[in-house]
């Protein structure tokens, strides 16, 4: 019976560093999902920054293209004044065109130049932030390499362990191994040493004749209470 507890002990150390190693690996993966989506949303905010500063000049050459249109539909408008082929009643109405003509010229001129002048102080802006992203995108790039390869280092170690306990399995007795894995669906410890007459699994008092089974060693001797395996400290 030392032999097969001796085995299951073996068993129970395997699987308590394979959920160390597991829970490591799925931490590891957390950051690394962090990162990344910290640096994909940097970068989504980047290229929003960019959308805007095109917007803003395509705005600005859009007023700036209205203005030229403006002024040439003007100009053909003077130079039928200037020819005086027409009636008074027409050149009345010709001037009051070039009047308000040149009123919205004038509104869509600044509109240009206010419109250009923020796309300027946007675009330096945009270049500032574009070399501190930069910088800040190689580090956060090398931290993600970093923990990439700390992943890959615990899968492997992990693979090796699982291949250790599939080993292991096989040295453990089938019914004692069935009775394991039934507590093992409710424990994360499902064999305990007993420390002063208690069960360190659920910390009750064990009776003297279970007790006195667990010194003797000579059966599989489980708490009364939470029915976990019990073995001598």
């Amino acid at each position: 019976m030392k032999r097969e507890l001796d085995a299951l002990l073996a068993l129970t150390a395997q699987d308590a560093r394979l959920r160390a190693l597991h829970e490591k690996l799925e931490r590891l993966q957390a950051q690394l999902r962090q990162l990344e989506g910290t640096l994909a949303a940097e970068q989504r905010a980047l290229d929003e920054e960019r959308r805007k500063l095109e917007e803003l000049k395509r705005l600005g050459r859009e007023r700036s293209a209205e203005v030229d249109d403006l002024d040439a539909q003007l100009r053909k408008y003077q130079r039928q004044l200037d020819e005086g082929l027409l009636s008074f009643k027409e050149m009345e109405a010709l001037r009051e065109k070039i009047a308000s003509g040149r009123r919205r010229m004038e509104r869509l001129e600044e509109e240009a130049i206010e419109l250009l002048e923020r796309a300027e102080q946007q675009e330096a802006t945009l270049k500032t932030q574009e070399a501190s992203f930069a910088q800040w995108k190689a580090r956060l790039e090398g931290e993600i390499a970093e923990l990439r390869r700390e992943i890959e280092h615990q899968q492997r170690v992990l693979e090796q362990e699982r291949a250790k306990r599939d080993r292991l399995l096989k040295e453990v007795e089938p019914g004692l191994l069935e009775r394991y894995r039934r507590l093992s669906a409710d424990y994360d410890d499902p064999v305990v040493p007993v420390r002063d007459g208690r069960c360190t699994g659920c910390t009750l008092q064990l009776s003297e004749i279970t007790l006195e089974r667990v010194r003797e060693g000579r059966e599989v001797t489980t708490c009364e209470s939470c029915g976990r395996i019990l073995y001598a400290a």
